[in-house]
C-alpha cells in the first residue's frame, strides 16, 4: 500500500541473482520447501501465522493486510484491496508451483518505507547437506501493485537472500532488486523465481536460510507476494523414458500377464564419478523410496499385483549418492498395473420387435469385443443392429478389457419378436414412368414417399418426380410393427447444387482465399467469379489474392455449374472484410446479460481450422469446451452460474499456412 507518489523515473531491468553462469543442469528434490500450507476450498480463507521467529513482520487476519503486516492467503479477489490498488492474485499464477497443492497458500506482504531492514523469512534446514554440491536457494515473487497506481514510478521491494551457519556465519548473500516480476496484465500477472547459489562448504551444524526485507525509500509499487521458498541441489540434468517411447509418460498393463516393463535413464556429464539410484513412489509422488540394487541406467520391473507406481531416477557423485539431499532427480513416469475389469455394466433394449433397432450398451471398462448370432461382431461400447431380424435372437458374448489389457468374458441374451419386413424392388426409372412397390405380408401397411398412390396397399404404384426412398410400415398379427424401404432413382436427373467451400473472411489490407467446390450432381462445367476482377473455368481454381481498399467492406463471389444433361445452378457467397484478425482471448468478462462483455470466447478466429478452446476452473476441471470459435461461454456450467474468480483457458488452432498454434492464459469472471 502507498500513501504518496514519486515522480522519479527509474529504468528497471530484470536481474537474476546468483554466482557466475552455470549452464543448464538438473535439480534435485527440494531439501527445504515452504509453500505456506493448504487451505480449505473457498475464497476468503486466512492461513495460520508463521511460527515464532520465522519473520519479524506482524501477521494480519485479513485478505488485505495493512502496512507493515503480512497475511497467509490463498488468493486476492479482484477489486478487494484498497480500492482495487492490488492485482487479483492466486497461486495458479506461480509457474514454479507444484500443482498437487490445488488449494495452496502464499504470503502477501504490505511493505512500508523507511522503516529499516526487517526479517521477512528465516528457517533452519534439518537435512544433512553435502559439501562441494551446489544448492539453489530461491523463492517465487511477484509485485502486486497495479501499474496504474504508479504511473512512471515502478519501484520494487529490495530483498536480501542469505545462507548462514547456525553460528551466524554468512556463507553467501546477495540482494534481489529491480527484478521482481512486474504486475503486468499483458503477461498474465506471473510470478518470477529469484535466488542465489551456494557451493556448500563443510560446516558445523545445520544451514540457515534467510530473506531480509531491506529499507526502501519509495512508497509506490513495493507491495508483493512470495511463495515456494526452496533449497534444491543442482547437478547433472537427468531424463527417463520408456525405451522407444520418448513422449509417453504413462504405461498400463494387466497383472494377470505378469508384465515386465523397462525404463531407461540418462544423466548428462557432470560428476567425476557418477552414480545412479532408481526410486519408486506409491503415493503419487508424495514420498520416494530407493529401489535396492537399482543403480544402472536401465530398470526392469515385473508386476504380479494391481497397483499404481511412480518412478524416477536420482543421481549424484558416488561419494554422496547415499544422501538424497545431494542428488538430482529426473522427470516422473507412471505405471498402472490393473486387475480384471470390475464394476462394468452390460445391457440391451431386448425384447424388441423385428425391424426395430436392437441396442447394446456397455460401461465401466476400457474396451469391448462383441460376438453374436447371425455373424454379429463389433468393438465399440454401444453397438447396435439398426434393422433387427428374428435371426438376431440369442446369446451375445463380450470380451471386456481394462486399459492395461486384463480381459474377462461376459454374455447377454436378447430376443427379437414379430416378423421380418422387406420392401422391394430397388430400381432406377426414367422420369414420368410408374413402378409397383412390394412389401411383406401383414394386416396393415403405411407407405411414405413422393408420389405414392394407394399408401395403405401392400403393392402401391408410384410416379416419382425425383430420386427418393420409399418406406413402408407393416404391422403383423402379433402387434409388432417394422419398417423397410426401397430406393428409386431417376436416371440422369441427380439434382445439381452449386456449393462453394471457403472461409468467407478477408483481413485488411492484403489477403488471399483458396476456393473449393463441393457441388452436387453429374457436373461437366464450372464458372467462377471471385469478386476481385478475376474469373475461372477450372474445377479447382488457384489461390485468389485481394488488395483491399480502405472503403471496401464486402466482396461477392459466384460459382455457376452445369451437369451432363445441361442442368445448372449458381451459388453466391458474400466475403466479409475484417479490420482485425488478431486472435485473442479476453482477460475478463461479466456475464450479467447487459449486452456488453457477457461471454468468453476466442476473438477474431475467422480463418483458422482445427480450433479447440477449453476453460478450466481452479481445480483443473473443464467448465467449457468448444471447437467452434463463435460458440461462447456464458459463465454457467450445467445451467448453474459460476462464481467470480480466475479461470485458466487453452486455445489450439491451425493457421491458414498450416502452422499449429497453442496458447494458454487466464481470464477473470466478474459478477
Amino acid at each position: 500500500m502507498y500513501t504518496a507518489r514519486k515522480t522519479i523515473l527509474i529504468f528497471l531491468h530484470l536481474l537474476f541473482v546468483g554466482t557466475a553462469a552455470r549452464g543448464q543442469q538438473g535439480f534435485g528434490a527440494p531439501v527445504y520447501w515452504q509453500h505456506f500450507g493448504i487451505s480449505p476450498k473457498g475464497e476468503a480463507v486466512i492461513g495460520p501465522a508463521l511460527p515464532q521467529g520465522r519473520t519479524s513482520l506482524q501477521r494480519s487476519t485479513t485478505l488485505c493486510p495493512p502496512p507493515g503486516y503480512y497475511s497467509i492467503i490463498k488468493r486476492v479477489p479482484a477489486g478487494s484491496c484498497f480500492n482495487d490498488e492490488w492485482i487479483p492474485l492466486s497461486n495458479d499464477q506461480n509457474s514454479t508451483y507444484d500443482m498437487t497443492h490445488a488449494e495452496g497458500n502464499l504470503m502477501l506482504v504490505n511493505n512500508t518505507v523507511a522503516t529499516g531492514s526487517r526479517l521477512l523469512y528465516m528457517d533452519t534446514v534439518q537435512q544433512s547437506l553435502c559439501p562441494g554440491i551446489d544448492y539453489f536457494f530461491s523463492a517465487a515473487i511477484i509485485n502486486v501493485d497495479r501499474p496504474v497506481t504508479c504511473p512512471g514510478s515502478h519501484f520494487f521491494p529490495r530483498l536480501a537472500f542469505s545462507l548462514e551457519t547456525e553460528a551466524g556465519q554468512i556463507l553467501v548473500t546477495d540482494t534481489i532488486r529491480n527484478g521482481i516480476s512486474f504486475a503486468n496484465p499483458f503477461m498474465g500477472y506471473k510470478f518470477g523465481e529469484f535466488g542465489i547459489w551456494l557451493n556448500m562448504p563443510a560446516i558445523t551444524g545445520r544451514l540457515v536460510l534467510r530473506i531480509d526485507l531491506l529499507t526502501t525509500y519509495y512508497d509506490c509499487a513495493e507491495d508483493f507476494a512470495i511463495d515456494d521458498i526452496r533449497l534444491r541441489p543442482k547437478g547433472a540434468a537427468m531424463n527417463i523414458q520408456f525405451p522407444g517411447e520418448p513422449n509417453n509418460t504413462v504405461k498400463a498393463a494387466c497383472y494377470q500377464q505378469h508384465p515386465t516393463i523397462t525404463f531407461s535413464g540418462t544423466m548428462e556429464p557432470y560428476y567425476n564419478n557418477p552414480a545412479l539410484q532408481w526410486q519408486i513412489s506409491m503415493d503419487s509422488g508424495a514420498t520416494w523410496t530407493d529401489i535396492p540394487g537399482a543403480t544402472s541406467p536401465l530398470l526392469t520391473q515385473t508386476y504380479t499385483l494391481p497397483d499404481t507406481f511412480y518412478y524416477r531416477l536420482s543421481g549424484a557423485d558416488l561419494s554422496m549418492i547415499t544422501n538424497p539431499a545431494c542428488r538430482v532427480v529426473s522427470n516422473k513416469l507412471r505405471v498402472e498395473i490393473q486387475g480384471p475389469p470390475a464394476g462394468y455394466t452390460i445391457s440391451s433394449n431386448s425384447p424388441v420387435c423385428s425391424g426395430l433397432p436392437l441396442l447394446f450398451k456397455a460401461d465401466g471398462a476400457a474396451s469391448y469385443e462383441w460376438n453374436g448370432p447371425n455373424g454379429f461382431y463389433d468393438n465399440v461400447p454401444t453397438p447396435s443392429i439398426y434393422y433387427s431380424t428374428l435371426a438376431d435372437s440369442g446369446v451375445y458374448y463380450i470380451a471386456v478389457s481394462s486399459w492395461g489389457g486384463c480381459i474377462t468374458m461376459d454374455s447377454i441374451r436378447v430376443k427379437i419378436i414379430g416378423t421380418d419386413v422387406r420392401a422391394w424392388p430397388d430400381t432406377a426409372i426414367c422420369i414420368g414412368n410408374t413402378v409397383s412397390l412390394h412389401a411383406s405380408p401383414g394386416i396393415s401397411y403405411a407407405w411414405t414417399g413422393d408420389g405414392v398412390t394407394g399408401s395403405a396397399l401392400q403393392h402401391p404404384l408410384i410416379k416419382p418426380a425425383k430420386n427418393g426412398r420409399y418406406t413402408v410400415k407393416v404391422t403383423d398379427t402379433s402387434g409388432c410393427s417394422d419398417t423397410a424401404s426401397v430406393q428409386v432413382i431417376i436416371r440422369n436427373n441427380v439434382p445439381v447444387k452449386a456449393i462453394m467451400d471457403f472461409s468467407p473472411y478477408l483481413c485488411r489490407v492484403y489477403d488471399s482465399l483458396l476456393f473449393k467446390e463441393r457441388s452436387q450432381g453429374h457436373l461437366k462445367t464450372w464458372h467462377w467469379d471471385f469478386g476481385n476482377g478475376i474469373s475461372s473455368t477450372e474445377q479447382k481454381p488457384a489461390t485468389q489474392y485481394y488488395n483491399i481498399a480502405g472503403n471496401q467492406f464486402m466482396y461477392m463471389s459466384r460459382l455457376a455449374v452445369a451437369d451432363t444433361a445441361g442442368c445448372t445452378d449458381t451459388a453466391y457467397q458474400l466475403i466479409q472484410v475484417e479490420d482485425n484478425c488478431y486472435i485473442a482471448v479476453p482477460t475478463g468478462f461479466t456475464p450479467n446479460n447487459d449486452g456488453r462483455n457477457d461471454y468468453l470466447y476466442p476473438l477474431n478466429a475467422f480463418k483458422v481450422t482445427d480450433l479447440h478452446f477449453r476453460v478450466f476452473d481452479r481445480r483443473g476441471q473443464v467448465v467449457f469446451e468448444s471447437r467452434d470459435w463463435s460458440r461462447k461461454w456464458d459463465g454457467r456450467v450445467g445451467g448453474v452460474e459460476q462464481t467470480t474468480g480466475v479461470y485458466v483457458w487453452t486455445l489450439e488452432y491451425t493457421e491458414v499456412n498450416g502452422k499449429k498454434v497453442f496458447l494458454k492464459g487466464t481470464t477473470t469472471l466478474i459478477r
